[in-house]
C-alpha cells in the first residue's frame, strides 16, 4: 500500500494516502472560467508519477523528463509484503532507485557518495516478486510475465480505458495473453508458446510470399511448376541417354536444322530493318547539320514595309516574331534528336537480339556440322551433363519448397496440440475461471441490475478474452466493463500472500459514465477495498463527484484525501506549469 508521495520540489503538494477508498478531487480555481478544464491540476500526472516510482521506463515525454522537473527527486513511502520502504527517483538519474529506508536485508543495495540505491531493473524485479510472486526464472523468459506489464492493469494510464484486456492501444496479442492468463491464474506458459507459433507462422508466410514474388526464386518456387520442369527435363534426359546408348544420329537433327533456317530468316529481317533505320538516321543527322538559324533580315524588311503601308495592322512586335521563329527551329531540332535517339535504341535492341540468335545458330551449327560419331557423342554428353545439373538444381529448389510446406503443416499440428493443452488447462483450472466469470457478473449486476459476461475462449491463436454488459452500447458501459474487470482482479488476488493491494482509477475512467453508475462504482469500490483490504485510489473533478445521498453510510470526509489541487497556475499538484 502507498503511504505518501512527496518531492524536494518546494511547490509540490505532498499526497498522503490511507487505507480503503482514497478520493482525490480537483477543484476549480477562483479565476476559473466556465470553459476551463482541470487537465492541469495533476490528477493524471499523479498516476504517471506513481508508475514512474514503481519502475516504469522514463521515456521522452514522461513528466520526470520535463526540463522543469529533471533534477528534482520524487519519493514514495509504501508497504511491500508487510515491509515499510521509502524510495526516491529522479529524471536525471532514471536508472537509479534511491532507497531511503527499508528493513535490513530486504534487498541488495549499491552505495555511492553516501547514497544507497538499486537499479531500476532490479527494483522492478523486487516489485514483481513481492507483488505478483514472479520468480527469477519466469522473469528471464522473453515475453514472460513482468511487474510492469501486470501492474499496468492496476494503475492504468489515462489512455488505457478503451478495453478491459488492454493497457495501451498497441499492446501486442502476446502481452495481453500472458498478462491476463497470469492474473487469472491460468497457465501463462501456454499463452507464451502461442507467441512462438505466431512468429514461426509469420516467417513461413514471409518466405512463401518471397518465393511467389521472385525474391527467393533461386532458392524456392512453386512446387507444381518445379515438378513439371523436372518431369520434362527428365524426359528429355531419357531420350538423350537412349540416343547415346544406341549411338545413332540425333533424332532432333531435322528440328535443329529447321531452327537454323528460321534463325537465318529472322537475322535477315533484322538486318533489313537495320538498313532502313540507318538510312533514315543518316538523313536525319544531315538535316540537323544543315539546319541554320532563321534569317531575320527579310522579316525585318517586311515589318518596315508593313508599318509604312498598313501601320494599323501591325499587332506584333518584331522581336516577338523573331522569337517565334527561333522557337520553331528549336522545337524541330529537339524533335529530330528524339527521333534519332529512338532509331539508335531500335538498332541497339536488334543488335542484342542478333547476337543471341547468332550464338544459338553457331551452337546448333557446330552440332550439325560435327564429323564422326565421337564428336557427336561428346556434344550429346555435354548437353546431358547440363540437363542433369539443371535437374539437380530444380530438385533442391523443390526440396526447399516442400520443406517449407512441411513446416507449415507441422506448425498447424503444433498449433492444434497447443490449443488442446490449453483446453485441458482450462478444464483443470475450471474453478479459477468460474471465480472470475462469476465475480465479473456479480459486479456488473450491482451496477446495471444485469449480469455481464466475461468469456475466455481457447482459440487456435491462444486465449481470447471478451467482455460484455447487456443492453444498449455506450461509452459509459464500456468504461464500467473495465471497472468490473479491475475489481474482479482485486477479488481474485485477495487471498494470495503476495498480491497487488492498490488499484488506481484516473478520472478518465468515468468519462461518459452516468452519474448514478459513478456513485454505485464509488460505493462498490469503497466496500470492496474495505472487505478485501486494498487501497482504491480515485481521481475526479469536484463537480463530477456524484450525489451519494442514496448511500447514507458513504461519508465523503472519510475517503477524501486532504489535497487541495486546482486548475490555477500554481494550484496543480506540482505547483508549476510545464
Amino acid at each position: 500500500m502507498f503511504r505518501k508521495v512527496y518531492s524536494d520540489l518546494p511547490s509540490f503538494k505532498n499526497v498522503e494516502f490511507h487505507d480503503g477508498l482514497n478520493l482525490i478531487l480537483a477543484e476549480k480555481g477562483d479565476k476559473s472560467t466556465e470553459g476551463k478544464t482541470r487537465n492541469g491540476a495533476g490528477k493524471s500526472s499523479l498516476v504517471e508519477l506513481i508508475n514512474a516510482l514503481l519502475g516504469s521506463e522514463l521515456r521522452k515525454g514522461n513528466i520526470l523528463k520535463s526540463p522543469q522537473l529533471l533534477y528534482n527527486r520524487f519519493g514514495l513511502e509504501l508497504e511491500l509484503s508487510g515491509s515499510s520502504l521509502t524510495i526516491e527517483r529522479c529524471g536525471d538519474t532514471a536508472n537509479k532507485i534511491f532507497v531511503k529506508s527499508m528493513p535490513d536485508g530486504f534487498m541488495p543495495l549499491t552505495e555511492s557518495d553516501g547514497q544507497k540505491y538499486i537499479s531500476n531493473s532490479e527494483w522492478v524485479g523486487v516489485l514483481g516478486r513481492e507483488t505478483f510472486n514472479i520468480n527469477e526464472k519466469a522473469r528471464q523468459i522473453k515475453s514472460g510475465p513482468s511487474f510492469r506489464a501486470l501492474f499496468s492493469y492496476f494503475a492504468r494510464s489515462p489512455k488505457a480505458f478503451d478495453s478491459p484486456e488492454k493497457t495501451f492501444a498497441q499492446q501486442s496479442t502476446c502481452s495481453v495473453q500472458v498478462a491476463l492468463t497470469y492474473l487469472l491464474k491460468l497457465n501463462w506458459q501456454i499463452a507464451r508458446e502461442f507467441e512462438d507459433i505466431r512468429q514461426k507462422d509469420k516467417l513461413i508466410k514471409a518466405l512463401k510470399q518471397a518465393s511467389n514474388d521472385g525474391s527467393l526464386k533461386d532458392i524456392m518456387g512453386s512446387a507444381s511448376d518445379l515438378k513439371t520442369d523436372i518431369l520434362l527435363k527428365k524426359n528429355k534426359v531419357s531420350r538423350l541417354k537412349k540416343s547415346i546408348t544406341e549411338f545413332r544420329v540425333l533424332p532432333e537433327y531435322q528440328t535443329k536444322e529447321a531452327r537454323v533456317a528460321e534463325i537465318s530468316k529472322v537475322l535477315s529481317s533484322l538486318s533489313a530493318s537495320d538498313t532502313t533505320d540507318k538510312e533514315w538516321l543518316a538523313q536525319l543527322e544531315r538535316t540537323i547539320e544543315e539546319e541554320s538559324e532563321p534569317d531575320t533580315c527579310q522579316v525585318s524588311k517586311l515589318f518596315q514595309e508593313a508599318e509604312f503601308e498598313l501601320p494599323e495592322l501591325i499587332t506584333k512586335r518584331f522581336d516577338e516574331v523573331s522569337a517565334f521563329h527561333n522557337s520553331v527551329v528549336s522545337n524541330r531540332r529537339e524533335h529530330l534528336k528524339q527521333e534519332i535517339e529512338q532509331i539508335n535504341n531500335r538498332i541497339s535492341k536488334r543488335l542484342e537480339e542478333k547476337i543471341l540468335l547468332d550464338n544459338e545458330r553457331s551452337e546448333i551449327m557446330r552440332l550439325l556440322q560435327s564429323h564422326g560419331a565421337l564428336e557427336q557423342y561428346m556434344l550429346l554428353q555435354n548437353v546431358l551433363s547440363k540437363l542433369d545439373a539443371e535437374i539437380e538444381l530444380l530438385s533442391k529448389k523443390l526440396g526447399a519448397t516442400a520443406n517449407l510446406e512441411e513446416k507449415k503443416s507441422d506448425l498447424k499440428i503444433e498449433r492444434h496440440k497447443l490449443q488442446k493443452r490449453m483446453r485441458i488447462d482450462h478444464t483443470e483450472r475450471e474453478q479459477a475461471i468460474s471465480d472470475s466469470i462469476i465475480a465479473f457478473a456479480d459486479l456488473s449486476n450491482q451496477l446495471y441490475d444485469e449480469s455481464g459476461k466475461f468469456t475466455i475462449d481457447p482459440t487456435d491463436n491462444g486465449p481470447k478474452f471478451e467482455f460484455d454488459i447487456p443492453g444498449k452500447k455506450s461509452t459509459g458501459k464500456s468504461k464500467m466493463q473495465i471497472f468490473c474487470f479491475d475489481m474482479t482482479l482485486m477479488k481474485l488476488w485477495e487471498k494470495e500472500p503476495r498480491r497487488p493491494d492498490v488499484l488506481v482509477h484516473d478520472s478518465a475512467m468515468f468519462d461518459g459514465v452516468d452519474e448514478r453508475q459513478i456513485a454505485k462504482a464509488l460505493y462498490i469500490g469503497s466496500k470492496m477495498a474495505k472487505e478485501y483490504d486494498f487501497q482504491y485510489i480515485v481521481t475526479l473533478n469536484s463537480d463530477d463527484m456524484p450525489d451519494m445521498s442514496m448511500y447514507p453510510d458513504f461519508k465523503l470526509e472519510n475517503y477524501r484525501i486532504k489535497l487541495n489541487i486546482t486548475d490555477s497556475e500554481s494550484g496543480g499538484l506540482f505547483g508549476i506549469r510545464f
